[in-house]
């Protein structure tokens, strides 16, 4: 479990970056979010050179911040917290493992900074965020309820596409640079 900690992109890493910049230049994004987290800053540059935008850095969007389990194997979790690992198979939303942070928190986290982005003159916007917390943005956007939210995940090499409407929330998605599928994966 990774969350919080820094690391730097693969080589694998860098070219579905590559391609996700290729297809976000195709689609006229106007303004750059991105995590603070090395791994985001590096993708963010390397997407930013097919857009040159301003990158704005919000740490509100960082990964999941998974307290105690941080850097540890899921199957070292499952050793050293039996208990606590049980708990949260058995409620993967609510529950917070050690000093972890649960789904309403990466929420609460995150509508502030959702609120801005949507006040922002820009009509399109690339976030430059992570798995988890990328996917909490999805579904806060979207109105996902709790099981849809806990069902879909984000591959490295998928970009969602959420279309707000009067209201409404349209999500589709790119892979490997081919799409838009409609959906999540």
């Amino acid at each position: 479990m990774q969350g919080q900690l820094e690391s730097d992109l693969t080589d694998r890493g860098r070219e579905q970056t590559e391609i996700n910049g290729r297809v976000l230049a195709s689609l006229d994004i106007e303004a750059l979010y991105c995590s603070p987290l090395g791994r985001a800053r590096q993708s963010a540059e390397i997407i930013n050179r097919q857009l040159d935008l301003p990158i704005r850095y919000d740490a509100r969007i960082k990964e999941w911040d998974c307290g105690d389990w941080s850097g540890e194997l899921y199957s070292d979790v499952q050793a050293r917290w039996p208990e606590a690992w049980a708990a949260y198979q058995a409620d993967r939303y609510y529950y917070r493992g050690p000093n972890c942070e649960n789904y309403p928190d990466m929420i609460a986290r995150i509508r502030p900074f959702l609120g801005e982005v949507l006040d922002d003159s820009a009509r399109s916007i690339a976030v430059v965020s992570h798995g988890m917390i990328g996917r909490v943005m999805v579904s806060t956007l979207a109105g996902y309820d709790e099981g849809a939210t806990l069902g879909f995940h984000q591959p490295n090499d998928v970009l969602y596409r959420v279309t707000l409407r009067d209201g409404d929330a349209t999500v589709d998605h790119f892979a490997a640079g081919a799409g838009p599928f409609p959906g999540v994966v």
